[in-house]
């Protein structure tokens, strides 16, 4: 197995070879964020009779959601909803306004 740093360095690299390794590398970081996901369920499906195994499955279940956040965003990251925040929960509406100066030829524009 090599070291973390040669592993960065390959990742680093621009020869034709890292590319494949770049390929594979994040094919298994997203593997791993599935893995993370899988045992959040198992976790999540453990019997907990006292409180202290509640607190500590919640513990576990949070800390591998946050590391499958940050491995795969888009499939486990959080959802932002750009929302107007009212009872109709409608987009967000924005109103810009543009003013164009023309200025012909060999003029200097006002600043």
């Amino acid at each position: 197995m090599p070291s973390e740093t040669t592993v960065r360095r390959w990742l680093a690299g621009d020869e034709d070879w890292n590319a494949e390794f770049r390929r594979q590398y994040a094919h298994a970081r997203d593997c791993q964020a599935d893995t993370l996901f899988e045992e959040i369920l198992d976790i999540a499906d453990e019997p907990c009779l006292d409180a202290i195994a509640v607190s500590r499955n919640r513990l576990r279940v949070d800390a591998r959601k946050w590391a499958a956040s940050k491995l795969a965003p888009k499939k486990y990251g959080d959802k932002v909803a750009l929302t107007g925040g009212d009872e109709t929960d409608a987009p967000i509406k924005t109103q810009a306004e543009v003013l164009l100066r023309f200025v012909r030829p060999g003029e200097v524009e006002p600043e």
